[in-house]
């Protein structure tokens, strides 16, 4: 019996005759966010292919049969203020007539190599499915929460002579201020070249920005939805794409200009991480009415953000040996639960001294723990504290008595915040 054997690999371009086929059955009516608009999909991701240095597209074939592809993009992420190269995994698709047949689970086994074998700690996605990823060891990363605000409810402060329309002579100084939101942000990722690019091609896309003194502190970038009936004028809702603010000033200011968009404006469609956004806002109801028990009142609906997965334990204490755990001195034997990744599982002996991580190759630890990989990832990104997860009966302790101080060792300033689609 002779068995099919399974290659993957990066694609050329004479693939992107079998891949758009795939891609489509896969996200059937999907815009793709790609560097040039017009001409046929497979000339878009073509171009794409070769004007994208950050990105690569990947095959699994079977005797040249493509069964499946993803995109990898080539990442720099703020982890605790330390810029990391980190791998980001994206258009997972398989062919509609070869589901459940590990197509998927071949090409992410594939992936982790990928960047464990190019010293990466770190790899993230954004899941179509959370049940799928966490088996693959994902762990959950913070909540994204959608807003759709009246926009008569986000608070007028008085002033928005400061708000701008961004012109092409602004461009540059809207990068900057991403990027100096991103070196102060834990989670944030970096805009790539294209990425950047990208930001300023799409002419349904508006961008408004605080600027005084000649620097932009502040911006949104915002896109018009119509409504039905399609004849009225006033039928809109406002999606915002991008929120970001330096300082309270920007941000009051920014606040103001949607306030401002009533007349015209049903509904103000924001996603966002910030988990105290209500407290802004006159009234954070979403317009359905929908009450839950007790008569509490629907502000917004909630999905799972961005997942988090470790591919490489000690390697990623070593990247993170400036970070402060929590100022603890003590020494943690971490016994890390990875099936898809055998050779990331295992112990790893830290000492941590007044909050400063270093590997140990031997010695006795002050408290053991265990947990699987997907925990462990949301615990050290930050999305979780250890007390739920051992709430939860999510991690095991040798001694509980270290509860309190494992809790303090591992809580973050913040939760990890992503703006990137991918």
């Amino acid at each position: 019996m002779v068995f099919a054997v399974r290659v993957i690999r990066k694609l050329t371009e004479e693939d992107f005759e079998k891949y758009v086929p795939l891609i489509r059955g896969a996200f059937p009516d999907t815009e793709f966010d790609l560097p040039v608009t017009g001409g046929n999909l497979r000339e878009r991701f073509v171009m794409a292919h070769n004007q994208d240095n950050s990105s690569e597209f990947y095959g699994l074939f079977e005797d040249e049969t493509l069964l499946g592809s993803m995109r990898l993009h080539h990442y720099t992420m703020n982890v605790f203020s330390h810029p990391l190269p980190v791998g980001g995994v994206g258009l997972v698709a398989v062919d509609i007539m070869r589901k459940k047949e590990k197509v998927g689970r071949d090409l992410l086994s594939y992936f982790l190599r990928y960047y464990r074998e190019r010293e990466v700690s770190i790899t993230l996605l954004s899941p179509f499915r959370v049940d799928f990823y966490k088996q693959l060891g994902f762990g959950v990363g913070t909540k994204v929460n959608q807003y759709r605000v009246n926009p008569s409810h986000f608070q007028n402060r008085g002033t928005k002579k400061h708000i701008i329309r961004v012109t092409e002579l602004d461009q540059e100084l809207v990068l900057d201020c991403y990027q100096r939101y991103t070196e102060l942000t834990h989670g944030m990722i970096a805009k790539t070249e294209m990425e950047a690019k990208l930001m300023f091609a799409d002419p349904d896309d508006h961008i408004v920005a605080y600027k005084k003194d000649g620097r932009i502190e502040g911006y949104l970038v915002f896109k018009f939805k119509r409504l039905c009936p399609e004849d009225n004028f006033s039928a809109y809702d406002l999606i915002v794409k991008e929120f970001i603010y330096e300082t309270p000033e920007a941000f009051s200011e920014l606040c103001t200009f949607l306030s401002s968009q009533a007349d015209q404006i049903q509904r103000i469609i924001l996603n966002t991480q910030d988990e105290d956004f209500h407290h802004l806002l006159v009234d954070p109801s979403n317009g359905y009415d929908n009450l839950l028990p007790e008569s509490n009142i629907q502000i917004h609906q909630t999905g799972v953000g961005i997942m988090y997965r470790i591919i490489n334990v000690p390697k990623l204490f070593a990247d993170l040996s400036d970070h402060n755990f929590g100022g603890k001195t003590l020494t943690v034997e971490i016994r890390v639960l990875d099936k898809l990744l055998p050779e990331n599982e295992g112990n790893t002996l830290v000492h941590f001294q007044g909050g400063r991580a270093s590997l140990l190759d031997e010695g006795t630890p002050d408290v053991t723990i265990e947990l699987d990989i997907a925990n462990f990832s949301s615990l050290i990104m930050g999305a979780v504290s250890f007390q739920k997860l051992h709430d939860y009966s999510l991690v095991k302790v040798s001694d509980p008595r270290f509860k309190k101080e494992l809790d303090q060792l591992f809580q973050p300033v913040q939760k990890p915040s992503c703006m990137t689609s991918f």
